[in-house]
Parts: C-alpha cells; structure tokens; sequence
C-alpha cells in the first residue's frame, strides 16, 4: 500500500502590485494580479515504509510541496492520497501558540493529532525529556530560541507516532549533539517501517535515510526515482552551473579579469589507467584525476595544489599536496596540466567527490578549488567501514 500519492499537483499565487488591487479584481470581474506558479505538475508515489528525499535549490518550491502533502496548503490543481497518521515539522513554530507554556503546546498539539487525554499523559514526559527542555517547559514558547522551537517541534512531531514523517530543512537550525539525535531518531523511524518525506541541503544525510528522492527546480519536477541517481543529477548540475559561471567569468573583458584569481582550475575529470571516463569508481581499481590550470598573470606563480577526497558531508577522507609531497611547482600563463594517480583504490561502497585546490606558496590561502561531481564506489563484496586495508591473520590456538 502506498502511503502518499500526488497526482499532477500544482499550485499557483496571485501576486498583486497593490493591495488595492484585490478589490479592482472583485469589484471590475476581471485580472487585476500575477500567476505565480510555485508547483507545476508534480506527481509520485511513496510506499508505505519508503523514504522520499526533496531537493533543489532555495525558491525551487520544496517548501510547498511538503506544505501541500501536509494539508496546511490546498493544491491548485492535482490530488493528494494520504494513508496513514501524518506529523510535520516545518518551519519554526508552525502550529504552536507562542502565548502558550511548552507544556502547553505539547498538549495542544497532540490534541490536534487526534491523541486522547490519556494517551497525551503517557507520552508528555518522553516528549519532554527528548527535548531536553525541562527547565523551559512551563515557559511561553515566545520566549524559545530557534533551537528550542526545534527540539519541541521534533519531539511532538516524533513521539506520537506518526505513520508518515515530513520533516523540513528546521533541522539544521539545531545543535550539532540534537541534530545527531534527531538523525537516530528518524533511522529508528525507518527501521520500523515507517514513511518519512525529508527535505535537506545535505545530501549526505538524503543518501543516508531516503531510497527515492525528488529534484525540483522552479517548481517542476526535474527528476525522480533512486536516490544516487538523483543526487548525482542534481550534483552534476550544481558543479556545472558553476563551471559555466568560471567560463563567463574568463571571457570576460580585461577591466573584470581584474578581479579574478591569478590562476583557475577549468577542467576536472576523473578517468581510469586507460584515460576512460568514470562514472563510478571500482574498489581496488586505479583512478586518475585530471586538471587543467589556467594562470591569468603574464608572469609564472608559486603555488601548490591540493587534492582531498570528502564524503556528501563534507568529511575530509584523504588529501594529497603538492606541498606535502615535496614539491614546488611553478604556475606558467596559460593553460597547464597535471595528473594525480590513486593505485588501487582502497574505498569501500559509498558516496564521494573530489576537490581540486590551487593554494598560495605558504598554504595559508586558496586561490581557486574545482569540484568533482559525487562518484558512487562500487566493491566486490559489502564490507563495514569506509575502506578495506591489507592485513594477515594469525592464530595461535591452544587445543583444550
């Protein structure tokens, strides 16, 4: 069974120049505003138990759409089917009272969620204690932080136990330590079958908790299906706007090349020992990585340049440097060339990209950095942990 279905959703706003204008519209019958089109034509399914990420840049209409599946928005246009008890956590404060205590508010919206009296008594200490708010709870929520918002919307959003969780980019408001704990809280979600909708930024955490993602980009559904299909769509998009933003910036006139850093990164590829173009990366294969470097000076530069691995999260897993490895190389005008090789690449299943940097002499400033887009690393067999290492077994067993 599915637990949402979204058939041709749109959603439109009427943008009026002038207040006055609304009346014009009523009192003349005939347009007096601007069609905004937030959402066009978005349609999916969930299965119960699924887990939908939704991406896109800010203004992509993210926001809507989960507002729409949350029923707290109307669709234009389009049908939603919801299957099972929703809980959302939207933008701050959505559906608290701020005149209220938290305690309040808790009991208002487990009242809300259709939550009976005795049920609301039995789950108002765990909501409290999730929230780490106990010395806050008899306060009026307009007195909270944006963190505190957090932990009180999460907490009622989670501990009465929704069939379909809907949680939007709020979370990145928090605490690092509740931001790990909510994270858990949403995995334990997923173990127990049950359906969570997760917009983020992070597409590490996408990766992590959803199977299917959904790009949307002005309100139109640009892709839908596996998550690492999608993310490395989106990727590769992100880093190709860019690279077309370094190019405008190149052939621009003498007056802007003023501004530009003294050397660019223009080309980043990724190949195997045969110059091959990689889409994936196989465990214990060679990889190659390509630059090509631009001085803009009529005069050669020192530098170095840096090489680092990172995961979606941005956490650094190997760098290699010029500096580091005991050279110093010299940046001519004009267009250049270098190659790093990584032997047998040792990485186990999962989700990277590379990062090409130009640094000063001193290593103290970046002059310029290149991303790659994400590469999936493909393995032989699963393994744990982030990489295999060679090792030897040695048994000295006493027999008993």
């Amino acid at each position: 069974m599915n637990a949402i279905e979204a058939t041709n959703l749109s959603k439109v706003y009427r943008l009026y120049a002038k207040p006055v204008h609304r009346l014009k519209e009523i009192l003349l019958r005939r347009p007096c505003h601007q069609a905004f089109h937030s959402l066009q034509n978005i349609s999916f399914t969930l299965p119960q138990g699924g887990g939908l990420g939704i991406i896109g840049d800010n203004g992509a209409g993210k926001s809507t759409l989960l507002k729409l599946l949350t029923g707290t928005l109307q669709p234009t246009e389009g049908h939603i089917q919801r299957n099972g008890k929703v809980a959302a956590l939207l933008e701050l404060g959505t559906g608290f009272h701020p005149e209220l205590s938290g305690r309040e508010n808790i009991r208002l919206s487990a009242t809300v969620q259709g939550l009976s009296a005795e049920e609301i008594n039995q789950r108002e200490a765990e909501i409290i204690a999730f929230s780490e708010l106990e010395a806050f709870i008899d306060r009026p929520v307009k007195t909270y932080s944006s963190g505190m918002y957090v932990r009180l919307g999460f907490a009622v959003s989670t501990c009465i136990d929704p069939d379909i969780l809907i949680i939007d980019e709020a979370l990145s408001v928090g605490d690092h330590n509740f931001q790990k704990k909510c994270i858990e809280r949403m995995m334990q979600f997923k173990d127990a079958n049950k359906t969570i909708l997760f917009c983020s930024h992070s597409m590490h955490l996408v990766q992590e908790i959803c199977q299917q993602a959904l790009w949307l980009e002005q309100g139109v559904m640009r892709a839908y299906g596996s998550t690492e299909e999608v993310i490395g769509a989106y990727t590769q998009y992100l880093e190709s706007k860019q690279y077309q933003q370094i190019e405008t910036a190149s052939n621009a006139q003498v007056s802007v090349e003023a501004h530009l850093p003294p050397a660019m990164i223009t080309k980043f590829q990724v190949t195997d020992k045969n110059n091959q173009a990689l889409e994936v990366l196989q465990q214990f294969k060679d990889v190659v990585i390509h630059l090509k470097m631009k001085g803009l000076q009529d005069k050669p530069m020192k530098a170095h340049i840096g090489i680092a691995l990172l995961r979606p999260d941005e956490q650094i897993v190997f760098v290699a440097s010029t500096k580091e490895s005991g050279l110093s190389p010299e940046l001519q005008p004009g267009e250049q060339s270098m190659t790093l090789t990584l032997p047998s690449f040792p990485l186990a299943t999962g989700v990277y990209r590379f990062s090409a940097m130009i640094v000063d002499e001193f290593v103290l400033r970046i002059i310029h950095e290149q991303r790659s887009e994400l590469y999936a690393v493909h393995s032989r067999r699963p393994e744990y942990g982030l990489l295999w290492m060679p090792h030897d077994w040695d048994f000295d067993l006493q027999e008993g």
